[in-house]
């Protein structure tokens, strides 16, 4: 019960990013938040904290190889929103994130194969992905 802000925010931000290429900054400021007090709700500060502390270091890691791939290729790779969305997915479950990142990578790739498009939205893939492995995992 602690996580559906979170869970609305998320996949709200999903949608957005399906229809207009983009993840506000609001919106991923009231994922990251739902994220850290549904996590600190249900393990406490100690916990909230430390994925806290991880998803910076995973979200300055992602920010840091964007720059670096648009300085090199003067291209866009992926967008800052996703960096945004993932930072909320690793406070969230750190592992789960990174993990529904990669995942989704691929199914956009072989997603853009399919339709020949040189780019597609990123969130309408990494959200489903990591409420599946929130899913699975919390079952096991």
């Amino acid at each position: 019960m602690v996580f559906i802000p979170f869970w609305i925010c998320i996949f709200v931000g999903a949608a957005i990013d399906a229809r207009e290429r983009r993840f506000p900054n609001e919106l991923a400021g009231a994922c990251a938040v739902a994220a850290f007090a549904g996590v600190w709700l249900d393990r406490g500060i100690n916990t909230a904290l430390e994925h806290a502390g991880l998803a910076v270091i995973v979200y300055l890691a992602l920010v840091f190889a964007e720059s670096l791939w648009r300085r090199i290729r003067h291209a866009p790779g992926i967008g800052m929103g996703d960096a945004k969305a993932l930072f909320a997915l690793c406070i969230l479950d750190p592992l789960g994130g990174i993990v529904a990142f990669a995942v989704s990578l691929l199914a956009l790739a072989v997603a853009c194969l399919i339709t020949k498009s040189r780019s597609l939205p990123l969130l309408p893939f990494l959200v489903p992905i990591f409420a599946i492995i929130e899913v699975v995992g919390s079952t096991l």
